[in-house]
């Protein structure tokens, strides 16, 4: 079927370079790990059943949904798999959609932003309404491993002004030690540093350099995602107290199509203080390649002493195209 249906397109080793193109999109290099193995399956059978706009591509990759079945639907994403030769690149199945929290485990090529705004009524507090944005830039290395820039933007009531600065910046270095072939299942190691460039007297860092070991898991439980993370903050300067955070999320998605919407919610710890933060999160191209979140994360202990925070993200997975190629 693959040489007498995908060949004339793909090619028979599955390059895209044929002599005599017959369409006018160039095809996907499948012989390429970095584009063959980031996607789940269930993207590639959607595309090989449906057609290239079922998953925002082109119009020129027809859909097979008339003439194939299920079973030989996933035979051929089997195949088109095996045109990526080099082992060691974790599957794209245990890509799960970003928490807004909890750490992903699987190495990302994103930029994203992360806005969070807070409201505090109590006239005696030191700030009535917070806002800050992270810029996050994250790009792979290699098979597992990725490396990640973030840096904080802060705007903060005073009561009597606002004032705006740029909090501690962090770099990161993640590595996924476990990836599941058959099963969605993955696990990562990495370090964050964090750097005292913001301003500790205002409350815009902590003054000190921080190292941060961290860990994130992820796996499939039905169709549910499930995922973990779990950091240790280790300041430099002793008189700077330890802290420990953790999370756990717990989502679904409402369709199969990358633009699907996904209902889930997480439980966010920091030391013995804990959060409850629901979400919903939209692909908003039918690539899926710009997506964006929105919660409410919510104190479940000392509720009198905490605020509420409205929290999201806008993604930009850099490397997939933002819609399809004329």
């Amino acid at each position: 079927m693959w040489g007498a249906w995908c060949a004339r397109c793909h090619a028979d080793d599955g390059t895209g370079k044929v002599k005599e193109p017959t369409i006018k999109v160039v095809p996907m290099d499948l012989t390429d790990c970095r584009w063959t193995t980031a996607e789940p399956d269930a993207d590639w059978e959607r595309a090989i059943a449906r057609g290239g706009p079922a998953v925002g591509l082109s119009s020129e990759m027809p859909g097979f949904e008339d003439s194939l079945t299920p079973a030989q639907v996933k035979g051929f994403v089997t195949h088109m798999r095996g045109f990526c030769q080099q082992a060691g690149w974790p599957s794209g199945n245990n890509n799960f959609p970003r928490p807004l929290v909890t750490e992903k485990a699987f190495p990302e090529n994103e930029f994203v932003l992360q806005p969070a705004v807070s409201h505090e009524s109590e006239p005696a507090s030191a700030s009535a309404t917070d806002f800050s944005l992270v810029a996050i830039y994250e790009r792979r290395l290699g098979r597992r491993a990725m490396y990640e820039v973030g840096i904080p933007f802060y705007n903060w009531d005073f009561h009597t002004s606002r004032d705006s600065e740029i909090g501690d910046v962090a770099v990161a270095v993640k590595y996924a030690a476990y990836a599941g072939a058959t099963t969605p299942a993955i696990v990562s190691f990495g370090l964050e540093t964090t750097l005292p460039t913001g301003q500790l007297y205002k409350g815009f860092g902590k003054g000190t350099v921080v190292f941060e070991p961290f860990v994130a898991a992820g796996t499939m439980l039905g169709n549910w995602y499930v995922q973990a993370s779990g950091k240790v903050e280790l300041p430099v300067d002793a008189l700077v107290s330890r802290a420990y955070l953790y999370n756990l999320y717990v989502g679904r998605d409402s369709g199969a199509a990358p633009n699907s919407w996904t209902f889930g919610a997480e439980l966010n710890g920091e030391n013995k203080e804990l959060w409850v933060t629901p979400q919903i999160r939209k692909g908003l191209t039918g690539t899926g390649a710009l997506a964006a979140s929105l919660g409410v994360s919510i104190p479940i202990k000392h509720r009198s002493e905490k605020v509420v925070s409205w929290v999201g993200y806008l993604l930009w997975e850099f490397l997939e195209p933002l819609r399809a190629r004329p």
